[in-house]
């Protein structure tokens, strides 16, 4: 049973990440669900699976991070899990990849608790040590013949310098059931120390 389950796993996994390289992640509003009712979030891609959690008909940046490969389930993350609703009710509102890496991106880790919230711009660094820590962003884009599916950063304190490394895949934060779109390594400079710190990101919190 077990190997069946797994076997199932990377099954639906495999065929959302094809689509996911083309796509994905990306933001959503939910649509055309009548009055009174809700999109409802499953544990599978259909109908016959458990309902784990509920979107509002009006919900706004809903982030999916991939489908199945006939594209009628979305896989989506919301809070500290992820599941399955049905695309039919979700009507995609950004961002266009072909234009490098959005902005607003919130990257987080653990082992230890780290933070990076991406604006326009630059952003703000939170760890241990500092809280809220701004950075200018001195240069970014993409990987040179790779298309818009790999991303580095080069960022700068005044007191730390930090150059990130950023690819659309999935990935997990290892503590939640939530799944992540984007995979993130920030190699940071800082006191004349070096660490690699390694995590995901998101497009909404």
């Amino acid at each position: 049973m077990k190997k069946l389950l797994l076997s199932l796993f990377f099954v639906i996994f495999g065929t959302m990440a094809s689509a996911q390289v083309q796509d994905y992640p990306a933001l959503f509003n939910v649509t055309d669900v009548p009055p009174g009712d809700i999109l409802n979030v499953r544990a599978g891609p259909g109908v016959n699976h458990q309902i784990i959690g509920t979107l509002a008909r009006n919900a706004t940046g809903v982030e999916v991070i991939g489908t199945t490969e006939d594209r009628r389930w979305g896989r989506v993350s919301m809070g500290e899990m992820s599941g399955w609703s049905s695309m039919r009710y979700l009507t995609r509102t950004g961002p266009s990849w072909d234009q490098g890496l959005p902005a607003p991106l919130y990257c987080s880790g653990t082992e230890p608790f780290w933070s990076y919230d991406r604006q326009v711009g630059g952003g703000s660094w939170s760890d241990f040590e500092v809280q809220n820590q701004p950075h200018a962003e001195r240069w970014s884009g993409s990987a040179s013949g790779r298309g818009p599916s790999m991303f580095a950063l080069d960022l700068d304190s005044g007191t730390a310098t930090m150059t990130a490394f950023i690819r659309r895949g999935i990935c997990s934060d290892g503590m939640s059931d939530r799944d992540y779109g984007i995979v993130a390594q920030f190699l940071r400079r800082s006191g004349g120390q070096t660490v690699l710190l390694d995590g995901c990101c998101s497009l909404a919190r």
